[in-house]
């Protein structure tokens, strides 16, 4: 019986050892899943929160992919601005944003809607946007360099209740106008991280509007300069017509002589006309006479008149006289359309023409100039290829020079109008007889009001109007002078491919 006791205290020992095992490998089992649990929960939260940064770093690189690729687009200034209001607003979780342009600190009136609302609305709210700008330093004419955060005392606006927070910036347009930007937040405290990325976007926005404010600056400077390029066309156009009138006003003497003398002989010729008609009226009064009386009137009757008027001689005289008068009055229409052409402003388009009936025109204006006392000797070969040109301002070019050639030969002389072809170029030679000029007066040749002539006789502008003239046709022009031996002007001008 004792040993029986004995066996079951010795088993009831080892149970409760086992038991004591077990107990502490529970606690040590739960200590461990605790420490595990523990471990876990806090990997949870850093998962969660490492997430939250993800999402937010997301967002960010979102926002900002945004805002770059808007300004890298086409789209224009006024769509930037607002899409920028827009996905600002959205990224900085805001109920309001607006943008306005001021000049010298006072709110230009927009023409849309300039007020967003989340989640993305524009409206117009006059009185939200009173009370909005009063918030804002619009006096500030510079640009500001960052983002700036103000607190909002909405007690002190009915429409801004409940907002504690504005943040705003500008930018600088053309004309001196600033564009201002404005959120309005009601959160207790904003995201510091988020308001540098703000910057960022900021940064990218300064970008695009400059290259806009750049782009229409230079449009703009673009437009200025194309009108002064016309303005100076349209001076450059009335100065060559006014030297060519100039040149005219110099040769008006000379081309009334000119029109002079054939409507001189033409005017004779008709009072001669004028007696012959009278002799055929005595004629015919004779002949009636004679069939009055008589009745009849025979051959002898008739030649006897007829030798008594010297019909014969009226006939063929008078057929004489008429053939000079149309002469005479070809004579003077070809003047008067060689003026025509000479004095006509045109449209300074270029046409093919020929440089042989130009120079012909122009000899017949300058002709008066060099008839009497100059020889002149037209070498041009007549079958000459036609170049590209303005007729009436390549003619008033010729007229300068043969009119300056014949003042150069005041005692008399020989102009020689010459004429090559090279494989692109035909080249005209204009070779006067006259007193030449030296180094220094050919340096000068082409300075505007430059003149060698006697005040009152010469512009000073026929030879650079002439020259700007050539240029404009693309014209090589040459001179080569000697005093005492004369002048010569070479033209090169380009043939049409």
């Amino acid at each position: 019986m004792s040993k029986s006791i004995s066996e079951l205290e010795a088993r009831i020992a080892v149970l409760e050892r086992k038991i004591e095992r077990e107990k502490k490998a529970r606690v040590m089992s739960e200590q461990h899943l605790e420490v595990h649990s523990r471990a876990l929960y806090e990997s949870n939260q850093s998962l969660q929160t490492s997430l939250a940064i993800a999402k937010k770093k997301q967002a960010e690189l979102e926002f900002l992919r945004q805002t770059s690729g808007d300004v890298s687009s086409d789209i224009s200034l006024q769509e930037l601005i607002t899409n920028t209001v827009e996905l600002t607003g959205q990224f900085f979780s805001v109920e309001c944003g607006l943008f306005i342009v001021t000049n010298n600190g006072q709110a230009l009136e927009s023409k849309v809607d300039n007020i967003w609302r989340a989640p993305n609305k524009w409206v117009s709210d006059p009185s939200f946007f009173n009370q909005a700008i009063q918030f804002l330093p619009l006096e500030q004419q510079e640009s500001l360099s960052m983002w700036l955060v103000s607190p909002i005392d909405d007690e002190a606006s009915q429409a801004l209740s409940g907002f504690k927070w504005i943040v705003f910036g500008n930018f600088a347009l053309l004309g001196g106008k600033i564009a201002w930007l404005a959120f309005f937040s009601r959160a207790e405290f904003l995201d510091e991280e988020a308001l540098s990325v703000l910057g960022t976007a900021r940064e990218h926005l300064l970008s695009g509007i400059t290259r806009r404010v750049t782009d229409v600056s230079i449009r703009k400077r673009t437009v200025e300069l194309q009108n002064t390029v016309d303005r100076l066309k349209q001076a450059e156009r009335q100065l060559i017509q006014s030297e060519k009138m100039a040149s005219l006003g110099q040769l008006a003497a000379g081309v009334a002589h000119e029109i002079n003398n054939p409507v001189g002989f033409i005017r004779s010729n008709i009072e001669m006309l004028e007696e012959y008609l009278q002799d055929y009226q005595g004629l015919h009064n004779s002949i009636a006479k004679a069939l009055t009386v008589e009745g009849k009137i025979d051959t002898q009757q008739y030649k006897a008149l007829c030798d008594k008027y010297d019909l014969a001689y009226i006939q063929q005289d008078a057929q004489e006289l008429l053939v000079s008068n149309l002469d005479g009055l070809d004579r003077v229409k070809e003047i008067v359309e060689n003026l025509k052409t000479f004095s006509h402003s045109g449209d300074g388009k270029l046409e093919s023409i020929s440089l042989n009936l130009c120079i012909e025109g122009a000899l017949k204006i300058a002709w008066n100039a060099l008839k009497y006392e100059h020889i002149v000797d037209n070498q041009l070969n007549a079958d000459l290829p036609q170049v590209l040109g303005n007729n009436g301002q390549l003619q008033q070019v010729f007229v300068n020079l043969f009119v300056n050639a014949a003042y150069a030969m005041s005692s008399g002389g020989k102009l020689t109008i010459k004429s090559s072809l090279t494989a692109d170029k035909l080249i005209i030679e204009i070779n006067d007889t006259g007193c030449g000029m030296d180094k220094k007066t050919l340096d000068q040749l082409f300075t505007p009001f430059f003149t060698t002539k006697p005040i009152g006789v010469g512009t000073g502008l026929g030879l650079s109007v002439s020259y700007a003239i050539l240029e404009s046709h693309n014209v090589l022009t040459q001179v080569r002078s000697a005093v005492g031996k004369g002048t010569q002007f070479s033209l090169s001008f380009p043939l049409p491919e």
